[in-house]
């Protein structure tokens, strides 16, 4: 792939590891970091590995959005006290009017593909 496809699939996956992870924590309530990295691998069938610092750098830009919050909690299977992630009132409302929105999006990239002439 070249340098400017990677570039674009970077932007894209950053973008998509976001509302992934805002939709885990609404949609399944109050999981710790590595709890959403397994998640993600799972959802995705494995096709989507993302770093550790990915997940974290993503929690701490919801975080400052005020959509989750963060607190420290013992583990339920015990060990050390794990830092979970929960969501504010208004991130259901924030998901739901992003996911619309991406639809769209994704209904007028389709059409374009569809309506655009092949050159070659």
């Amino acid at each position: 792939m070249s340098e400017a496809t990677n570039k674009i699939l970077n932007e894209i996956r950053r973008s998509l590891y976001t509302v992934t992870i805002l939709r885990i924590i609404v949609e399944e309530g109050p999981i710790h970091g590595y709890g959403i990295r397994k998640r993600i691998e799972e959802l995705s069938g494995g096709m989507l590995k993302p770093s550790e610092s990915t997940v974290y750098e993503t929690l701490k830009r919801l975080e400052k959005m005020g959509l989750i919050e963060s607190y420290w909690c013992e583990s339920p299977i015990g060990g050390p006290m794990r830092k979970y992630y929960r969501a504010k009132e208004v991130a259901r409302e924030v998901l739901n009017n992003v996911l619309s929105e991406l639809e769209r999006l994704l209904s007028v990239i389709r059409l374009s593909a569809v309506a655009s002439p092949k050159t070659g």
